[in-house]
């Protein structure tokens, strides 16, 4: 890609989809063989429905399609299967960019030491967010001392804020935990499950299958009032950062400013806002500032030595 196609790209970024298409027909080809791939990588977060993460990023791929062909370069989705299948596409340098949580990101950034965090996304209305603990309103769990021993529900291994942050958190308050199938473990250990879904959660620590449950603020507060108002928080994280995009380190400093620039308006576009809100209901992208990349650092300590279960 050269520097004119970079200007050319940065002079059409304030039009909207429809009227920068038309503008690029007097300055650019359509895609060909020489466009460069950038290819995008994501997590499928339902293994028995392999075609759900398609459904979810295709019409943002379409979109930054639409928006960088003047700059020559093409976006394909690579779709990996868990953490370590992503960390092994990024050696392998079969995936340029990763949009992801802040714990699958740090994990894979652990495993790789090949990926740089630039821009933070907002999702479902959160620019950051935080791990509360619940339990049944008059229930037995009143403090998380009263856990030891007890069984904490949370939603799926992948999740970050409802299993990698409640996780490590306690573990650094010098709780044991194990998952509930374990056979030895001390007596004073919590013992974890997983529900597979946040209204899950309540629900099961509501009717006795779990003594209580971690997710983030705003899954409490999306919670049916009815159900709410027979729960209760019990206490919570700090913030963390909601999610992430993050680029291999070593792609063309370039391109990645070009992709970045292209993220980051989209909001200000109508049909760009619509690709965002299918693409996991993300409502923008914007640089990280050096105090998110100090609460980041925070958090890359803390949750580095978490393993899966």
């Amino acid at each position: 890609m050269t520097k004119h196609c970079h200007r050319l790209l940065k002079a059409g970024l304030g039009m909207s989809a429809a009227g920068l298409l038309l503008w690029a027909i007097g300055v650019a080809t359509a895609q060909n063989a020489n466009d460069l791939v950038f290819k995008l990588g994501v997590i499928n977060e339902r293994l028995n429905q392999p075609d759900f993460v398609l459904a979810q990023y295709s019409r943002l791929r379409d979109y930054l399609n639409t928006r960088l062909q003047i700059a020559g370069i093409r976006v394909v989705l690579v779709i990996a299967r868990d953490v370590p299948d992503m960390a092994d596409k990024l050696v392998a340098q079969e995936v340029d960019a990763v949009i992801e949580g802040a714990f699958p990101t740090l994990d894979i950034e652990r495993r790789t030491d090949r990926l740089q965090t630039t821009l933070l996304a907002w999702r479902k209305g959160q620019r950051e967010y935080h791990t509360v603990f619940f339990s049944r309103k008059n229930g037995p769990v009143a403090t998380l001392a009263d856990l030891r021993g007890r069984v904490l529900v949370f939603e799926t291994p992948r999740s970050t804020s409802a299993h990698a942050v409640p996780k490590a958190f306690l573990r650094q308050q010098g709780f044991v935990l194990v998952p509930a199938e374990q056979t030895s473990a001390p007596s004073d250990a919590i013992r974890y499950v997983f529900a597979g879904a946040e209204i899950n959660q309540a629900y099961w620590v509501l009717y006795g299958k779990g003594d209580a449950g971690a997710f983030n603020n705003g899954d409490w507060e999306r919670l049916p009032s009815s159900l709410q108002e027979q729960l209760r928080i019990i206490a919570q994280t700090s913030p963390l950062l909601r999610w992430l995009c993050s680029f291999r380190q070593g792609i063309d400093p370039e391109t990645q400013a070009t992709v970045e620039e292209v993220l980051i308006s989209m909001h200000q576009d109508p049909a760009g806002r619509e690709a965002l809100k299918a693409a996991s209901n993300i409502r923008r992208f914007e640089r990280l500032t050096a105090t998110d990349q100090d609460r980041l650092a925070s958090w890359r300590t803390m949750l580095t030595p978490v393993e899966s279960p």
